[in-house]
């Protein structure tokens, strides 16, 4: 996995180190810079940071911030690095600070639902103090994740929302305070450059390219060409066809959870029904889909989060006889290997895939063959946004999308809360469950670590029980790289370029 540092930048004049470049390939397009609607794909792309860091071993550690403390239930003390400013040069202090928690916790619809009530206010030249009102420990996450606080000069924003200005002005607003400046953002790609006052030391790239390739195999190609170092989302079966190439490498991480949910619309038929939803979860072989289906690329799904987690519970169990009894429970019956019916109507029912996952499709594919041999049907259909779908409440049965239950930052909180609580603003699915709920609400003010546990196991066991959600598999996070790239570190959390993502040397 060792290679010459390179560059896409054309040769160096001789006695000089080529530039340290990057160009990335994505299958999702950025559409502007606003940071209240767009500024989540900041942090993955160098040009937004966070006041925390997401961390591999689920805690997160300070990154704008220099400290966090939690002096009492209902108080985090935040405390900035010294000598930060905006791109634009505006000076980044508690007042700053404590103004753009304060604008989050209203412009935000996540962190205000996450922090009811909460407040802010500067105590210190480089100090804001958060006060909630209620016990909530999952602030250091909250402040980790890309959707929650992106870090901005909310005075420039707001002057710039005042103006009327279309938001194609902010590019070259400044407005972050991040490695990287974006200097041109069209349809087709974001050029970035270094930001030479960042805070943190001089970026090692000299120029970053993200272009925007919503089609997989060409962005695979582009990297094969050289006109990328790196395509991101590759699928999976990629890899095989990768095998002894020198332009182009399938590169892996490690995993930090489940990839690809398997949901239900329990408001419709046949999901209305937990038997039936009990029973696909138990026809499913995820073995299987790991081992053979993905090629050792996976890892066995086994419940809501992976093993590595103490609380972790396997729900998930692979039991072809126990999926067939459910079945016959809810009055689907079948006759020899034919199909299941009921009063004459067969079991069948549409699974949703999307392009921009194309591993959807591939489970999707080996899921349809599985449940065939219970005799229940499975029509799959690619739509081309997924999640437009299937929040609606009507119009979908089934989906197998790309959604985990540990947040950007970490948080297993807030998950559970948009997701699985009754009326949740991702509850895409229609799970109504009083008792589920109350454990959702105890844990979410819960400080003690033990009892959090517990509360999570007892909250993994309702799920499974219920039928509530199921996962498909957990993907190793893989891009594919050129040459110059072949020992690039896969992140988590898609954080693709700091400061410090250089070419392997």
């Amino acid at each position: 996995m060792l290679a010459g540092c390179a560059t896409t930048g054309g040769a160096a004049p001789p006695g000089e180190a080529a530039p340290a470049t990057l160009t990335l390939a994505t299958g999702f397009a950025i559409d502007d810079l606003d940071p209240l609607e767009n500024g989540y794909w900041g942090p993955e792309f160098g040009y937004v940071e966070l006041l925390m860091r997401p961390e591999r071993g689920g805690e997160p550690s300070p990154w704008v911030l220099s400290g966090l403390e939690n002096p009492g239930p209902l108080t985090w003390v935040l405390t900035l690095n010294e000598g930060i400013s905006f791109q634009n040069g505006t000076v980044l202090d508690g007042e700053a600070l404590a103004a753009l928690l304060t604008y989050q916790l209203t412009g935000s619809p996540d962190f205000a639902a996450a922090l009811p009530g909460a407040t802010v206010a500067a105590t210190g030249p480089l100090e804001a103090t958060l006060t909630t009102t209620r016990p909530a420990p999952n602030v250091p996450a909250l402040l980790a994740d890309e959707s929650m606080v992106p870090v901005y000069d909310v005075a420039a924003y707001q002057a710039h929302v005042a103006s009327g200005a279309p938001a194609a002005d902010l590019v070259g607003a400044g407005l972050f305070t991040a490695p990287y400046v974006v200097d041109s953002l069209d349809g087709e790609s974001m050029q970035l450059s270094p930001n030479p006052a960042y805070w943190d030391g001089a970026p090692a790239l000299e120029d970053l390219t993200v272009r925007f390739v919503p089609e997989v195999s060409a962005r695979i190609q582009a990297v094969q060409a050289g006109e990328a170092d790196i395509a991101l989302y590759p699928p999976t079966a990629s890899a095989q066809t990768l095998n002894g190439r020198s332009d182009s490498y399938f590169v892996t991480g490690e995993p930090t959870g489940p990839t690809f949910v398997l949901e239900f619309n329990q408001r419709a038929a046949p999901f209305d029904d937990p038997l039936v939803r009990r029973a696909v979860y138990a026809a499913v072989d995820y073995d299987q889909l790991a081992d053979e289906v993905m090629n050792g690329l996976y890892s066995p799904a086994i419940g809501l989060y992976d093993d590595a987690r103490p609380w972790a519970e396997k729900t998930q169990v692979t039991d072809a006889a126990q999926a067939g009894a459910l079945l016959d429970q809810a009055g689907w019956t079948r006759e020899g290997d034919g199909p299941r019916t009921r009063d004459g109507a067969p079991l069948t029912f549409t699974m949703l895939t999307y392009p921009q996952q194309p591993d959807s499709d591939t489970l999707a594919l080996a899921v349809q063959s599985q449940l065939a041999t219970q005799g229940v049907a499975v029509d799959i259909t690619q739509v081309p946004d997924i999640t437009s779908v299937v929040e609606q409440p009507t119009g979908w049965q089934a989906s197998v999308r790309g959604n985990g239950f540990i947040s950007f930052g970490g948080d297993y909180v807030t998950p559970l809360v948009n997701s699985l609580r009754t009326g949740g603003p991702s509850n895409y699915t229609g799970v109504a469950d009083p008792e589920l709920d109350a454990l959702i609400d105890q844990l979410g003010v819960e400080l003690d670590t033990t009892a959090r546990d517990d509360l999570l196991r007892r909250i993994q066991q309702r799920v499974a029980e219920n039928g509530y959600l199921g996962y498909l598999g957990i993907r190793l996070p893989a891009v594919v790289a050129g040459p110059a790239w072949q020992g690039y570190p896969v992140p988590i959390s898609n954080l693709w370029v700091d400061a410090t993502t250089a070419p392997s040397g």
